[in-house]
């Protein structure tokens, strides 16, 4: 996002950015005319959409419940918390990617809006079910000062170090709000989450039948029912001790941001067959053994090898594949339209030279041009003669469009073209034992820690498939649990090379105190989530030196939600000039006492709209700490600043500098001709 178009209402400094200017200010970028004297003009928007007419208020077809008004309320009310670092907490806190956050989910999405807005290309969440025995946090005190909110959700003592209790309540079914309060604390996380992904980003919720229907609504509101793409089924396995039926499935939903920009952007999400990849090097070995040219030898062997296969062998299942071309194995596959309805025009056949019998739904190609395209890349088998129906072929290696049959260029080389062996599109149920999670987790951690823990393959193969080639996308959960999206994404990323990133939120919910976590030392679910990540990266470290060295994603910087290291003006109570003249004097130095220098720097990173992994470079100027990110054209001057860092400092050319009134030490013509210099050097001072 460019400095000319970005949003004014991302620009505040000390809070977070409220949703509903941010959605204001994109409604006057395109709807300019809907807005007089700076108010919406409603009769104006209506004209600019074409509305002649309205929904009349009463009844009308809508999700309601008691406490959604107030549920916006809580979304539009920014926050003036924080992320404080925590490098005890960290596993190579400077050079990691991932960031692992411990605090309420709602205000840190408020605090990561601003650094991610419109920048994360997948989101997934295991939001609590509602189950009647879920504690969560939900909006329910709304007379409250956003600092006794903040204070509660997060039970902050007066350092702002988190404590134990008090902070979770039970759900139960026997409350008159019950689904309401599940709406309440879900909408606006799933809005917050909405603007912080990619044009062409997608979200996947996982839930079950307790809250199905309500999320569903509550998506489709949301993110619109024109952005659904799918449900999911995850069948977890069968329980034998169910009265009547065995309700051992999941679901998770699919949403885009935009559909359209996926459908422009011509989005086609595939995976790759099991034991695909096996057959197409079989085929490459028979090559060298038989001839290039020699396909009948070549297929002999390959079902020869098929036959050898045991029946659970992945490339078992496709040994339908059984014959052989220049592009490789293939198999036979319908030529008719699917459903019926077919075009049907003619296609001769090349011995008889007479029209072809027609399928009963028409041929699968558009237009005879296609077809004879398809012809002539050697893609259609005809019959003996015309009285049949030809096929088409389905490869495993992909056919270029723009070669034909009887160019030189082959496709048997080991290249790019391996990542497009046999693809497949995902079916809409996925089968994976719930057992095989828990088993693996248990021996991770030493114990079974963790009740329900995602698979972390499932999940890595879900973020792969809707990825696809993006290696570079940025991953969220904001209900982290066990931490198996980190998992996932750092096992993606060891295994393909990739440098996807994830952040990982997750409350510092207490453990129950008979639990094995609890009696295992972990005090919190947060605490059990970063230990399963240390040791994770422990394993794939090991992995790692045995092969080659760590990729420079290995490693997580932890952070937890907190109080701001700045001073709150507070103008509510002052009466007299004595008053005013007291406050302002508390302000000389606008960071609270104590504060500490890396914690301020993240804060106003954060600020600044900048990332929590952006590199930070710890420069030396005349014996002084300043700090530049983006190659030092942003610098945070937070310690000291002297006459001598002048030209140091407008040396580097910065675009920005950003200091504190603190490292002035009070003294004024220091401060001003400071700024005159950077005024003159066209470089923009902030003082803070």
């Amino acid at each position: 996002m460019n400095d000319e178009s970005r949003d004014p209402a991302l620009d505040s400094i000390g809070q977070s950015p409220n949703p509903a200017d941010t959605l204001r200010h994109e409604l006057l970028r395109l709807v300019p005319s809907a807005f007089s004297e700076g108010r919406l003009d409603v009769a104006a928007l209506k004209r600019a959409l074409g509305e002649h007419s309205a929904i009349e208020t009463g009844e009308r077809y809508r999700l309601e419940w008691a406490g959604k008004t107030n549920a916006y309320k809580v979304l539009q009310t920014p926050t003036t918390a924080t992320l404080r670092p925590q490098r005890e907490l960290s596993v190579n806190f400077d050079s990691a990617e991932h960031v692992f956050i411990e605090g309420e989910n709602l205000e840190v999405l408020k605090v990561l809006q601003k650094s991610y807005f419109g920048k994360v290309k997948l989101i997934y969440i295991d939001p609590p079910y509602n189950t009647g025995s879920d504690s969560f946090i939900y909006p329910d005190r709304f007379q409250e000062s956003k600092e006794d909110y903040l204070r509660r959700i997060n039970d902050l003592d007066d350092d702002g170090s988190l404590m134990r209790e008090g902070a979770f309540r039970k759900n139960s079914k026997e409350n008159g709000h019950y689904h309401s309060n599940w709406l309440s604390m879900m909408l606006p996380r799933l809005y917050i989450a909405r603007n912080m992904l990619d044009e062409a980003g997608v979200i996947l919720v996982s839930i079950d039948d307790h809250e199905i229907a309500n999320l569903k609504l509550l998506m489709d509101e949301v993110f619109g029912p024109e952005n659904f793409i799918a449900q999911l089924v995850w069948e977890k396995g069968r329980k034998n001790d169910a009265r009547l039926f065995s309700a051992g499935h999941e679901y998770i939903l699919v949403y885009a941001k935009n559909m359209t920009t996926l459908k422009e952007k011509k989005v086609v999400w595939r995976e790759p067959k099991p034991g695909a990849k096996e057959i197409i090097e079989k085929w490459r070995s028979l090559r060298e053994i038989h001839g290039a040219d020699n396909y009948e030898a070549q297929q002999d062997a390959l079902r020869d090898w098929y036959k050898s296969l045991p029946e659970s062998n992945p490339s078992k299942k496709l040994s339908r594949h059984k014959w052989i071309d220049k592009w490789g194995p293939w198999r036979d596959r319908d030529i008719s339209w699917p459903g019926g309805g077919g075009p049907r025009y003619d296609v001769i056949h090349p011995i008889t030279k007479k029209p072809c019998k027609v399928p009963e739904r028409g041929w699968i190609y558009s237009s005879s041009e296609e077809m004879q395209k398809k012809i002539d890349l050697g893609l259609v088998e005809f019959r003996a003669d015309h009285t049949d129906v030809p096929f088409s072929k389905a490869h495993l290696l992909p056919v270029p469009e723009e070669l034909t049959y009887d160019d030189e260029a082959e496709l048997d080389e080991e290249s790019d073209d391996d990542d497009q062996i046999g693809l497949q599109v995902l079916g809409s149920v996925i089968y994976k034992q719930s057992q095989v999670s828990v088993k693996y987790l248990r021996n991770l951690m030493d114990g079974k820690l963790f009740n329900n823990p995602k698979d972390h393959e499932v999940l890595g193969r879900l973020i792969k498939y809707c990825l696809g080639d993006d290696e570079n996308a940025i991953v969220v959960d904001f209900f982290a649990g066990s931490a198996s999206t980190v998992e996932a994404v750092m096992r993606l990323n060891y295994s393909e090379g990739g440098r996807r990133r994830c952040i990982a939120v997750q409350l510092p919910e207490p453990c129950d105190e008979k639990a094995a976590a609890f009696k295992a030392g972990y005090a919190t679910i947060s605490q059990l989530s970063r230990e399963r990540i240390r040791r994770v990266i422990d394993v794939l470290q090991a992995e790692s030196d045995l092969l080659a060295p760590a990729p420079p994603t290995l490693g997580i910087k932890a952070f937890s939600l907190a109080p701001s290291n700045f001073k709150q003006w507070r103008g509510d109570g002052i009466e007299t000039a004595e008053e005013l003249a007291k406050q302002i004097a508390l302000f000389a130095d606008t960071q609270k006492p104590g504060a500490q220098t890396e914690a301020i720097l993240y804060e106003l990173l954060l600020r600044h709209g900048q990332e929590l992994t952006a590199p930070i470079e710890t420069l030396d100027i005349e014996g002084q700490r300043v700090f530049a990110i983006d190659a030092r054209r942003m610098l945070f001057v937070l310690e000291r600043f002297t006459e001598a860092m002048t030209q140091a400092l407008l040396g580097f050319k910065p675009r920005e500098i950003v200091a504190l009134e603190s490292v002035f030490a009070g003294d004024d013509p220091l401060r001003t001709n400071f700024a005159l210099h950077c005024r003159d050097a066209k470089v923009r001072l902030s003082c803070l």
